[in-house]
């Protein structure tokens, strides 16, 4: 009889220790799962924010190229208003410089 029960604790206590293995071996397997699935996503996150960098930085030069062309656009038309007036003023100079010459010679 003591056999018996010496066997059925030995049994019991070969079972716990499977069990024990088994556990552990499902919490390693969890944690690498985890650590996977963490790694998994922090890729996609860094990923998708290099992605959105990017279209930041394009819409940044595209902006950029835009405004120095509206830049451009203005001087060329302020030059054109500056040759414009520095033309008229430039005959109302000969104009009244030939008019003081005139005047002189009377």
């Amino acid at each position: 009889m003591s056999n018996t029960i010496l066997k059925e604790i030995l049994e019991a206590e070969k079972d716990i220790d499977t069990k024990a293995e088994n556990a552990r071996k499902k919490a390693e397997k969890m944690i690498k799962d985890a650590e996977a699935s963490s790694k998994e996503l922090i890729d996609r996150k860094k990923a998708s924010l290099e992605q959105r960098n990017r279209e930041k930085l394009e819409n940044l030069k595209q902006s950029l190229v835009e405004n120095k062309k509206k830049k451009m656009q203005d001087a060329k038309k302020k030059v054109s208003e500056i040759e414009s007036k520095a033309f008229k003023n430039s005959k109302k100079a000969v104009d009244y410089i030939y008019n003081k010459f005139l005047n002189l010679e009377k």
